[in-house]
């Protein structure tokens, strides 16, 4: 049965259950939370060794095939453009579409974490190159030791040859301790998808969310149906691009109902190899930093957010100054969400709204009942993009065998 089918099925059976159980009873409503939080990190679980182990092997025998910088300047800015068009799709919508108000029933301090940038640039190098190993959610120390790793690797062949094997080996054996992760994962989406659902259902009692989620559908599907398939077609001349939307359903599915970039890189892993024919090199190198650098979907909803703010609290709509200051530090500071494997959107959102100040440090408040479903649109996009992206690159380097869609995993 395709992955895709068994995650449908798991939230589908989670629907069902959200209706049944007394999720507003507390004891009830933390057991699900509880359960839920222990599936995602369950899903998590087994990528550590597959990225360390693969990724640097994936640099070293790039650096042997002399494409290692090609790919990272490929990547990159595949990353940038699709960060750019889609914070431009939001921008667009909203000028075109103004979302309705939102009455300001929230009020008190701010309750999301900082992105503290700085912060966190010292942990790209800590004091001991092993403590990379220590933190599970921030993945890109982890990348950057792995790098050096792969990199050093190449530059004596003869001495690494031994670590190189035992490496390769390694990664092997995590791909496939991670491929029962992600099978296993269908059957926890049951209660991923029944938290998701009790968050629903408390957004949705509140009855005025509705027009600011059918803003965010429309965008997802812009993005997904219409634009992605489109730049495919027209950047790499892929007769049928939506065979790679089809290969992102079952990520996508992951990333919408659990929020989370690090639970859905292993799933994405897997079908950017196993469906799309992409050679492990390219994916166990690109699809990482797509996940830890390519935060279109928070740069989209964060703009679309923002603004519904901004109409909640006055009528008199936002300046063009305003919108461009907007669009700028919404994409600048996507790129700063790799600690955040979850809720990035949120803080990044909240992280604008402290920048911006006119008494505005606190108004993201009011989209707290609807900040998964604002995580959710943001990571469902982020996931398409991950796949998408991926299969530019391995396309624009010739690494990537096409396969019949029934074939796909």
């Amino acid at each position: 049965m395709k992955i895709w089918i068994k995650y449908l099925i798991g939230i589908l059976v989670g629907c069902l259950f959200s209706f049944f159980l007394p999720v507003d009873n507390q004891a009830v409503s933390d057991a699900v939370k509880y359960i839920s939080t222990f599936v995602v990190n369950f899903g998590r679980y087994a990528l550590y060794p597959v990225l360390f182990f693969s990724f640097t092997i994936g640099v070293y025998e790039l650096r042997e095939s002399r494409s290692l910088l090609k790919t990272g300047l490929g990547t990159m800015t595949v990353i940038i453009l699709a960060t750019a068009v889609c914070a431009l799709v939001g921008i667009i919508g909203i000028l075109i579409y103004t979302p309705a108000r939102i009455p300001i029933f929230i009020e008190g301090t701010g309750d999301a974490e900082s992105i503290g940038v700085l912060e966190r640039l010292l942990k790209l190098f800590p004091s001991s190159a092993f403590e990379v190993f220590v933190d599970g959610a921030f993945i890109l120390p982890l990348c950057i030791f792995a790098g050096f790793l792969g990199a050093g690797c190449a530059a004596d062949k003869m001495a690494a040859k031994p670590m190189l094997s035992f490496f390769d080996s390694f990664s092997r054996v995590s791909y496939a301790i991670m491929c029962f992760f992600v099978d296993i994962v269908s059957i926890g989406m049951i209660a991923v998808s029944v938290y998701w659902f009790s968050l629903y259902h408390d957004m949705y009692s509140f009855g005025f969310f509705g027009n600011f989620i059918v803003i965010l559908l429309i965008n997802i599907l812009v993005i997904g149906v219409i634009l992605y398939p489109l730049l495919l077609r027209l950047i790499c001349g892929i007769r049928n691009p939506y065979r790679i939307l089809y290969a992102s359903l079952a990520p996508g599915l992951a990333a919408f109902f659990s929020g989370d970039t690090n639970m859905t890189l292993p799933v994405i892993l897997r079908h950017v190899n196993e469906s799309l024919g992409i050679r492990r090199r390219i994916s166990s190198v690109s699809a990482p930093m797509f996940s830890i650098f390519s935060r279109p979907g928070s740069a989209l909803t964060v703009i679309v957010s923002f603004v519904v703010i901004l109409n909640s609290y006055s009528s008199l709509g936002i300046a063009f100054s305003d919108i461009l200051w907007l669009f700028g530090i919404s994409i600048l500071f996507s790129f700063f969400l790799a600690p955040f494997p979850s809720g990035g959107a949120y803080v990044l959102l909240a992280a604008v709204c402290s920048m911006y100040g006119r008494g505005f440090e606190a108004a993201y408040l009011i989209l707290r009942p609807a900040a998964f479903f604002i995580c959710s649109a943001a990571a469902f996009i982020d996931a398409l993009t991950a796949v998408f992206g991926t299969c530019i690159v391995a396309q624009k380097m010739g690494m990537r065998n096409d396969r019949e869609i029934r074939f796909f995993i």
